[in-house]
């Protein structure tokens, strides 16, 4: 019998778009840097990148905006960039995270974080929008061989939770993402952030949302009513 007589037994989060409100902030920064190194980052080019691990970021910037492209002027000023903004202004939370944490904490459900991002970068922007407290476990795209779309890093997380996947409900916000989770075979929620997904994309998730509120009452609908 599954876990407390529940259907599902764990939450893998991604984390930005999902967790934090970062991804707009990530797309000022690339688009002013590029700038800065006399090129343009159009929103669609940046789209494609999003919830790719960083060694397929950077693939995906040398197709996209040629091979002469300064990858390192690139990345060292998107971090100063990102650092200065952020120090400023912080991180903000996504909207009914930091309530479905406690939720979740507090009904016993063990949960944890899959993420493309570093592991320093991810601790300060979760410390930042006052979510660092509640993760325990984290999986980031520096800890992996083969990140999103493969499955590795959802399975790695399920793992450090002590679920089965497939007891698991992932949320996430890429088309990436979501492919990586469902390849994990994982009950997907998709909150959509900058943009929508094609056909095939949703129909890899069970649910595709309008909003992390609204992600959130639906995970505790699962855990507390079932699917």
């Amino acid at each position: 019998m599954s876990r407390g007589g529940r259907a599902y037994a764990g939450v893998v989060f991604d984390m930005d778009g999902i967790l934090i409100d970062s991804e707009p902030l990530f797309r000022m920064a690339a688009q002013q840097s590029a700038r800065e190194i006399g090129y343009e980052l159009s929103d669609a080019t940046y789209v494609a990148w999003m919830g790719l691990p960083p060694r397929a970021v950077e693939a995906a910037v040398r197709e996209s905006m040629g091979a002469d492209f300064p990858m390192q002027a690139f990345r060292e000023r998107f971090r100063d960039i990102w650092v200065a903004h952020t120090d400023r202004h912080g991180v903000p939370a996504q909207p009914g995270m930091a309530a479905l944490l406690a939720a979740l904490r507090a009904r016993d459900i063990p949960f944890g974080v899959a993420t493309s991002t570093q592991r320093d970068q991810a601790e300060r922007s979760l410390a930042l929008a006052g979510l660092g407290e509640f993760i325990d476990h984290m999986v980031c795209g520096n800890e992996v061989e083969n990140g999103k779309p493969a499955p590795e890093i959802f399975e790695r997380a399920a793992a450090a939770i002590g679920i089965a996947p497939e007891r698991c409900v992932a949320l996430e916000d890429s088309a990436a993402g979501v492919q990586s989770a469902a390849g994990a075979r994982m009950l997907t929620i998709m909150v959509p952030d900058l943009h929508q997904p094609s056909p095939a994309i949703a129909a890899l998730a069970r649910y595709v949302l309008p909003s992390t509120h609204r992600a959130a009452e639906v995970v505790i609908t699962l855990f507390d009513h079932g699917p």
